[in-house]
């Protein structure tokens, strides 16, 4: 297994959305065991627009906003919506949810401090239709990667127990931090969206 981790970026952005409630591990298991301390989580998306002393403009190279307005209001039981970091270092997604740029550009070809307020709308319930007229990716106003259930549980899934077998020795990367950080999206979604 070869992917990179990004640097204290990935960190900010993911623990921004972060839960504090139990991290379920097996499927069956986890779902009956996810308490309501995620519903405030699934009430609302309020971005986290960190400021960069390096970079504290307000837009991006391409003049798009580096934050987006806070999201639709969510349809409780049917979507949770979340950052691309959400889901670890989009080396490490291999094509979940798309670039972590936007998805109207060819490439990545920005400038240092830029920012992408990418949205992942994780649904159930609804079709895929449905979730993208809820949440369109408009041009220089917004980009939403709609995601399954089913689908963002089976990848959290099996990175979180490819990050528990790792080991770690004196010279090797951490990966628990950021297994717990997809453990916390795990339960939010779950705690969200029940079956």
């Amino acid at each position: 297994m070869q992917w990179f981790v990004r640097s204290a970026v990935v960190s900010v952005t993911m623990t921004s959305v972060g839960c504090s409630h139990p991290v379920p591990t097996s499927s069956s298991a986890a779902e009956a065991s996810v308490t309501p301390a995620s519903a405030g989580r699934c009430d609302a998306f309020r971005p986290a627009c960190p400021v960069s002393i390096d970079f504290p403009s307000a837009t991006n190279s391409d003049h798009t906003p580096k934050c987006f307005p806070e999201a639709s209001p969510v349809d409780p039981g049917h979507t949770v919506l979340f950052t691309v970091g959400d889901f670890g270092p989009p080396s490490m997604q291999l094509g979940l949810v798309g670039t972590e740029w936007w998805s109207w550009e060819a490439g990545g070809s920005f400038e240092p401090g830029d920012r992408f307020d990418v949205r992942v709308v994780v649904y159930q319930g609804r079709s895929l239709a449905e979730v993208e007229k809820r949440y369109p990716t408009v041009r220089g106003t917004s980009d939403y990667r709609p995601l399954s259930r089913e689908a963002a549980l089976r990848y959290l899934d099996a990175k979180i127990d490819e990050l528990g077998q790792m080991p770690r020795g004196p010279d090797e990367y951490d990966f628990g931090p950021l297994k717990k950080e997809l453990e916390g999206t795990r339960a939010t979604i779950v705690g969200c969206l029940p079956p």
